[in-house]
């Protein structure tokens, strides 16, 4: 697996997502399969509940999954179907990470951002980016992912 990972400066509302899903299809040109992943780093699970004056328009996927617009163009440009978890929060790492200390699956240590959080963000990207295609079935030669919010957020 091989990733392409797509960040912004200072400023919000740059193009990233278009960019992302552009070299997405230049990719695909090259009859390589592509997927795409979009990480936020907001608390919110998931963008159904935030305002769209703030965040922007909801995109509803086909398993129900309400997450950023970007996962739409994501979707057209590419010709693939995604899901749920190909929209990364701050917020659905955090309580992954809390439920599975209260499993005790830590095994008693002190649950930290460095390694917990961090090896929890890599585990993610890596079994997402890794998914057969519900579609087609093609596992993705490359992902493609695009790293929201702008240097400086406080998230």
């Amino acid at each position: 697996m091989r990733y392409v990972v797509v960040t912004g400066g200072v400023l919000s509302g740059l193009g990233k997502g278009v960019t992302a899903s552009s070299i997405g299809v230049l990719l695909k040109s090259l009859d390589l399969h592509v997927t795409a992943i979009k990480i936020d780093p907001y608390l919110n699970t998931d963008a159904g509940t935030m305002s769209p004056f703030e965040h922007g328009e909801v995109f509803v996927l086909d398993d129900g999954g309400e997450v950023d617009l970007d996962l739409g163009n994501y979707e057209r440009f590419l010709d693939v179907t995604l899901g749920r978890d190909n929209n990364l929060t701050t917020g659905k790492i955090y309580s992954e990470v809390i439920e599975a200390e209260r499993k005790g699956e830590y095994l008693g240590k002190t649950v930290q951002a460095i390694p917990h959080i961090t090896d929890a963000i890599q585990n993610w990207i890596s079994e997402v980016a890794r998914r057969p295609e519900p579609d087609t079935g093609n596992t993705a030669d490359i992902c493609v992912i695009e790293l929201g919010g702008t240097i400086g957020d406080i998230e």
